[in-house]
């Protein structure tokens, strides 16, 4: 691919670092070689390369390597832009157009790819599939990538954009692709996705038999479970009928007792009747006990309660006669209880007066306190004052002006004389103080024992109001055990007079269950000789006989109607299962075949499945990878030879050893260094060696692509790549632009470096200042 013609309308790059609505590039005359862009940081530079191509996306914007992770609206201003490039690839000019318009919020992008013929007419890109590019990013994405490659392929190895993902962080499974693609064996990912499509179809049609299979291993477990079913109907049908046979011989013998009772029914009119009068008089009896039983209850539950009743009285009369001596000594202790009150109350009104005295003395010792606390403040103060101004009066004599004429204007001086007058009002104050301090402690010395004093006559207080809350409550409770006095006589006399009703409630109770149970006893008897009496009846009576057969002949006649229904029931459901079990076997006969067809298709899919990993990443892919990586390797280190000498060796491995020693499908970059005598990662390297390994890398898959696998690239690109290098490296990296140019046969390389000695090595320059308005 190489650019010939570049256009660019409403684009940010162009506006901001241009100053212009559109720009155009003419390519075509430019000499092979290193072209250089130049300009300063923002003047559009990147908006130019990165445009340089027929992908539609920026590669210094995009997320990752996928029109789906770019998008030209960020780019664009105005309503409107267009790109226009026209670029040759093997031998054929193409022309791309993107066309963008936004008049509302919502804007519309066209794609078109078009081949100039020998007539120099512009025809719409057809390809052999009959995809036509007509303006849709689908059809245009796969008309470029079926004459140019594959996005990744482009921008992994001939476009070195800025902000690029570095080689070393690629995954095992994106390395295939890249090199699957480079290989020219992407037809086999091609093969293997339609053996994986055969192996879906008819794994699909598997499942269909396998759901058929699946809906007949329950038939025949449903036949299975029908034959089960009809020959417990059988044994369900044998059963039925033995017992209806065992009711109809019971109804046979039931008849025969039914004639021979009836014709006995004639002798027994007169015992009938007796039998009627012994029933009504058995009836009287039992009504008659039982109205004995709940008078016998009823009065019994009388007794109880008045037996209760006395109970509560005689312990209440015991309870009062029990305190006796205590109550008829409650009047000595209460005149005692008031002599004592009469006696304490006399002392304790003196006691309380004297009290008095002594709480207002103690209050004006508290004050003496006070003021005592009050005055030693103030005299400490006063006295400090003063030994100050006494100091300073000190001076008067000392100072040096004595005698000479500035001694009336000396300021210390005159300090010195003030303290002097004021130093003789303090001296009297503080006296004044001390005789006020003396007097008062004299006064508080003289109140200082009616504290203690105080202290003792209220604890004779609080000693004789004790005493006399005690003769006051010992009083009242004298008091009312005294006034219960009259209560003893009635209390004796009570509990005799309950005493004897309980004798006499004891005797009733005796009596009445004596009568009760003569009475119950009589009764019993009555019934018992009754129910004799009856029994000696019935033995001639049949018509209860009578009555029983015809009852228990009802009863088998119904038992024979159940016994006919269940049987009728099971013949019925016998027949519906044997007819269930005989379509079951019907449908079953193409068991066999159909488990056949199933296992016939499943070793179809494995041999589909088989096909398409051996044809995918895991096989041929994985074994023609392997066999590309020496030679992939190799070039690349005969870069690295022949622009930075023999320091660094890269070795690529595609395969990587787990625990347990087995091999699995990897990708690692390994660097040995010969001047360190060390091997290491790509990724663990400085910022400086991950650019200039990683460059080497990226040129040599350009390199591979051109020499090995047929891929006519005819231009690099590269957007200062040479950024963390330093100068000795810078030269020596463009030394590398030149040998791959020169190895893989490529016309021309655009790149972008802010270095000027890389500039200057250039063979053409697009300086971007000189393109602005």
């Amino acid at each position: 691919m190489r650019p010939l013609k570049l256009t660019l309308e409403g684009f940010y790059g162009v506006r901001d670092g241009m100053k212009r609505d559109s720009i155009t590039l003419d390519l075509e005359s430019l000499p092979d070689g290193l072209i250089a862009l130049v300009g300063p940081n923002g003047a559009g530079k990147t908006t130019i390369m990165d445009n340089l191509h027929p992908y539609p996306i920026m590669p210094s914007h995009a997320s990752s390597l996928s029109v789906d992770a770019f998008s030209y609206w960020d780019h664009i201003c105005g309503t409107s832009a267009l790109k226009e490039l026209e670029w040759e690839h093997d031998g054929i000019r193409y022309r791309s157009t993107f066309t963008f318009r936004k008049p509302g919020k919502t804007g519309k992008a066209e794609y078109y790819l078009a081949w100039r013929g020998s007539d120099d007419a512009w025809r719409p890109v057809t390809l052999p599939d009959g995809t036509v590019s007509d303006g849709k990013a689908v059809t245009y994405n796969r008309c470029v990538e079926a004459i140019n490659g594959s996005l990744q392929t482009f921008f992994t190895s001939v476009f070195s954009a800025q902000n690029r993902r570095p080689l070393a962080s690629y995954g095992a499974g994106e390395i295939k692709t890249l090199l699957a693609e480079m290989l020219g064996i992407e037809h086999l990912k091609a093969l293997s996705a339609k053996a994986g499509d055969v192996a879906k179809i008819l794994g699909r049609a598997l499942e269909e038999i396998q759901s058929d299979l699946t809906a007949l291993v329950g038939k025949r477990q449903r036949k299975a479970e029908v034959e089960r079913l009809v020959l417990a109907q059988g044994d369900v049908l044998r059963e039925t009928r033995a017992q209806r046979d065992l009711k109809l011989e019971e109804a046979t013998k039931l008849t025969q007792e039914r004639v021979t009772l009836a014709a006995k029914a004639g002798e027994s009119s007169t015992a009938e009747a007796r039998l009627r009068e012994l029933s009504v008089r058995a009836g009287e009896l039992v009504k008659g006990v039982q109205a004995l039983d709940g008078d016998e209850r009823a009065a019994s539950v009388r007794s109880q309660q008045r037996v209760n009743a006395l109970k509560q009285t005689v312990t209440s009369h015991q309870t009062t006669l029990a305190h006796k001596d205590a109550i008829l000594g409650a009047a000595a202790r209460r005149d005692e209880a008031q002599l004592l009150i009469a006696r304490e109350e006399v002392k304790l009104e003196p006691l309380q007066r004297v009290i008095a005295e002594l709480e207002a003395k103690q209050v004006s010792h508290a004050t003496l306190q006070s003021s005592l606390s009050g005055l030693m403040t103030q005299g400490q103060t006063k006295a400090a004052h003063f030994e100050t101004l006494t100091k300073q009066a000190a001076v008067v004599d000392q100072v040096p002006c004595v005698g000479h004429a500035m001694h009336a204007t000396c300021p210390l001086l005159s300090q010195a004389l003030q303290a002097q007058s004021q130093a003789e009002e303090q001296r009297v104050s503080v006296a004044e103080l001390r005789a006020q301090y003396r007097e008062k402690k004299a006064q508080a010395d003289a109140l200082a024992p009616v504290v203690a004093e105080l202290a003792a006559k209220r604890s004779e207080r609080d000693a004789l109001t004790a005493i006399l809350t005690e003769a006051r409550c010992n009083l009242q409770a004298a008091t009312e055990l005294a006034a219960s006095k009259p209560l003893l006589d009635a209390a004796a006399t009570g509990l005799e007079t309950a005493n004897a009703e309980l004798r006499q409630v004891a005797d009733e109770v005796a009596a009445r269950s004596a009568r009760y149970e003569s009475e119950k006893a009589r009764m019993t008897a009555e019934m018992t000789r009754i129910h004799a009496e009856s029994k000696q009846l019935a033995a001639v009576d049949v018509t209860a006989a009578i009555a029983e057969t015809d009852r228990k002949l009802a009863t088998n006649r119904e038992a024979v109607a159940e016994l006919e229904g269940r049987i009728e029931g099971a013949i019925r459901a016998q027949t519906v299962l044997q007819a269930e079990a005989n379509g079951l076997a019907i449908e079953l006969d193409g068991f066999s075949a159909t488990q056949l067809r199933a296992d016939r298709l499943s070793d179809e899919i494995s041999q589909w499945k088989l096909l398409a990993r051996g044809l995918g990443n895991d096989g041929v892919i994985a074994l023609t990878i392997d066999d590309a990586g020496p030679a992939l390797t190799d070039t690349v280190n005969r870069l690295l030879l022949a622009c930075y000498g023999m320091r660094f060796t890269v070795e690529i491995r595609t395969q990587r050893a787990l625990a347990n020693g087995d091999l699995r499908e990897g990708f690692e970059i390994l660097v040995h260094d010969a001047d360190a005598d060390s091997t290491k990662s790509v990724s663990v390297m400085s910022g400086g060696q991950k650019v200039w390994i990683n460059e080497c890398l990226t040129r040599g898959i350009a390199l591979y692509q051109a020499q090995n696998a047929g891929q006519p690239y005819q231009t690099l690109f590269s957007d200062e790549s040479d950024g963390p290098l330093d100068p000795q490296r810078k030269l020596q990296f463009m030394r590398m632009k030149r040998e791959v140019l020169k190895q893989g046969g490529y016309e021309r390389e655009f790149f972008i470096s802010q270095t000027p000695d890389l500039v200057s090595e250039a063979d053409a320059v697009i300086d971007v200042r000189a393109l602005a308005a």
